[in-house]
């Protein structure tokens, strides 16, 4: 079962975005603050201090902001990445204190993955990545179009990245979206192809080795389609059955999240499932979580430790499972 652990409180206007770790006992969590208010949006990272969840006292800056990654190779090396005045947002955290670098400019920036210290990468919007070789960042070529996008990248090992998202194509009504896959190899991005997917496009990838990579596929009708990769070949994963109208939102290495809803409700409640190797199976939650309605629900999963964190009306809640 998930068990909550302490959280600040976060004023009614908080946004959650990603979770990452670096061992059992470190853990970050980003998001923004001041969505959809009069105020000016700011970035939001809370760290896990082993006892409870605290806020990160971050760099002053100069116009609104928003964070919406965070990837960890060591607990004094996080990369937290966001956007700010159509600017991307990159902030790194050195053990100690939060920085904030500068990088030449891209599109949009959406998700990172750090191999190293020395090897890190932010994906989004338009044909280029931004790449941090421990000295230096370089603006590098991904994508074929700039009709194209990524949302999620996840490192398999060995340096070697995978990123997915989608495309458009076509014009006015007639447009569509198309998904798209790529991997780097440790020198640069190729092009791969995708498991026969249909339209729409990738929205989340999750390593659990070289060998054995999960994705979600969102269709035009925004239901998740769960697939495989075990080093050859392309699985489809059958989604978790469930009595009400399910909708998953996320995949990890054997793990999904997403939202519930009764029938003839609007109520969405938290729901995560753990995969057995044969099916998808229910993790119960807390009694004064279950029944609540959530959004912003999001997990990530590290050896035996797994981080759930959502939403309520009464707050952020951050849950902990440790596997027995």
């Amino acid at each position: 079962m998930f068990r909550p652990v302490p959280v600040p409180a976060l004023p009614p206007s908080t946004a959650l975005a990603d979770l990452a770790t670096a061992g059992e006992d470190h853990a970050w969590l980003v998001g923004t603050t001041g969505v959809f208010t009069s105020r000016p949006s700011s970035p939001l990272v809370l760290r896990w201090t082993g006892d409870t969840w605290h806020e990160e006292p971050l760099p002053d800056l100069p116009a609104p902001a928003s964070l919406s990654g965070v990837a960890a190779t060591a607990p004094d090396d996080v990369w937290a990445v966001g956007n700010s005045s159509g600017h991307p947002l990159v902030l790194h955290y050195d053990g100690t204190t939060w920085h904030t670098l500068t990088t030449p400019p891209m599109t949009w920036a959406k998700a990172v993955a750090a191999t190293a210290p020395d090897d890190v990468h932010v994906v989004g919007a338009g044909r280029d990545g931004l790449h941090w070789n421990g000295a230096t960042w370089h603006l590098r070529p991904v994508l074929s179009s700039a009709r194209e996008h990524l949302r999620t990248i996840t490192h398999t090992g060995h340096g070697e990245l995978w990123a997915g998202g989608g495309g458009l194509a076509g014009v006015g009504a007639a447009s569509y979206e198309y998904p798209v896959l790529v991997r780097w190899d440790g020198r640069t991005w190729h092009d791969l192809p995708d498991p026969h997917l249909e339209r729409g496009h990738v929205a989340r990838l999750a390593a659990a080795a070289p060998h054995d990579l999960w994705l979600a596929h969102a269709r035009d009708t925004h239901e998740l389609r769960l697939h495989r990769w075990n080093g050859a070949t392309w699985h489809e994963v059958p989604s978790p059955e469930d009595p009400d109208r399910l909708s998953v939102h996320g995949v990890a290495a054997g793990w999904t999240w997403g939202v519930r809803a009764g029938r003839g409700s609007f109520e969405t409640r938290p729901a995560f499932h753990r995969w057995t190797g044969e099916h998808w199976a229910p993790v119960p939650l807390p009694d004064q979580l279950a029944g609540t309605s959530a959004s912003h629900v999001g997990l990530t999963t590290t050896g035996a430790t797994t981080w759930a964190y959502l939403k309520t009306a009464a707050g952020v809640h951050v849950l902990r499972h440790t596997a027995a």
